[in-house]
């Protein structure tokens, strides 16, 4: 059957990774179905994805309302679910109400609705690489490294929910272990018809789709936003060492595509990294590159002391051998964040690039 003839759910649309995944779905043909929170979305998200005979939108003003989405399911082949939180500054408390419930139940109740449309194949969620990365990083052994295999830390859900995780990243932190354990205990108490996969993208760099105008960044706390902070002067929550770990958005748009061949089977999870870099490299690189853009490092705060102890690694071989990715590296990612920002500084007024 060809991309033309099915269709796919795909939740977040507005979001970073979710509109990257809708481009890339649509640039192969497939039709696709997206749900907005808010209705106001939808002009500017119709001129981000053009294709107007491909998109259809369904406004779900509540996922976390029991059977939210069992009317948007009907009909389609495919789910691709990119919606989560992020950390953001106003959401520093309160941590099962803005975090842990926000990812974990719109999860359970889209694979719930999911098990009322025998048409669909396969749901593919966006977790993260720290699912696999225990809270206490020592358990990661003297390599800090994490992989597939580990699998996520055990937790009590109980007492995980009730946890008082201190700050917004150690709360999206945990609120990506608990939609995975979730993800995975539905699976084996209700052996859905449909096929599971979960991809794991790291630190997330490169052009944001969605973003109207260069004043417009100030309201995203994406990581690629935040990147951009932090080469002109702001520091960021990403930066508390000098190496840090990354992946580009096309890699994260294309991994959810591949994974939708059947080829692809049921529990699958993939790790998606380009590996390691320095900051002060990248810095190097940005001013000789845009030598008249004026980017900066500030030295990384005091207020991050101790931070080091947070930093992981990652083995994302299995996703490198069995996707066939060849992963962008990060003078890549930033390449094309840059080349995007300049497109908005000559579209102020949030012309579409």
């Amino acid at each position: 059957m060809a991309p033309s003839d099915q269709t796919i759910l795909i939740t977040g649309a507005s979001g970073f990774v979710g509109s990257a995944v809708v481009l890339r779905v649509l640039k192969d043909g497939y039709k696709v179905v997206l749900t907005v929170r808010d209705e106001s979305q939808k002009p500017w998200l119709k001129e981000v994805f053009k294709h107007e005979d491909q998109v259809t939108f369904v406004h779900v003003p509540d996922f976390q309302a029991p059977g939210a989405f069992d009317e948007v399911v009907k009909g389609v082949d495919y789910v691709i679910h990119t919606a989560s939180p992020i950390p953001t500054p106003e959401m520093a408390s309160d941590w099962k109400k803005n975090y842990i419930d926000p990812a974990v139940v719109p999860t359970l109740n889209l694979l719930e609705s999911a098990l009322k449309e025998p048409k669909i194949k396969k749901v593919v969620i966006t977790s993260s690489c720290i699912s696999f990365v225990p809270l206490d990083r020592s358990e990661l052994g003297e390599s800090r490294t994490t992989h597939e295999g580990k699998g996520n830390p055990q937790i009590d859900e109980k007492t995980f929910y009730e946890t008082e995780f201190g700050f917004a990243f150690g709360a999206y932190h945990g609120s990506k272990i608990a939609s995975d354990v979730a993800t995975w205990k539905f699976r084996d108490e209700k052996k859905p018809h449909y096929a599971i996969i979960t991809i794991h993208p790291d630190f997330v760099y490169g052009a944001i789709p969605v973003l109207k105008s260069e004043e417009d960044l100030k309201n995203h706390h994406t990581t690629s936003a935040i990147l951009w902070r932090e080469y002109t002067g702001t520091d960021g929550l990403l930066r508390f060492q000098e190496v840090d770990h990354s992946v580009h958005i096309d890699d994260v748009a294309d991994a959810h595509v591949i994974v939708l061949d059947d080829k692809y089977k049921d529990g699958e999870q993939f790790i998606l990294s380009a590996g390691e870099f320095k900051w002060d490299d990248l810095l190097k690189h940005a001013q000789e590159k845009y030598p008249d853009m004026g980017f900066k490092l500030n030295e990384i705060p005091s207020w991050k002391n101790g931070w080091d102890a947070l930093y992981f690694k990652m083995d994302a071989s299995k996703a490198e051998k069995e996707l066939g990715i060849k992963f962008k590296n990060i003078y890549e990612q930033f390449d094309h964040l840059v080349e995007h920002m300049k497109k908005l500084k000559a579209a102020p007024h949030g012309g579409t690039i």
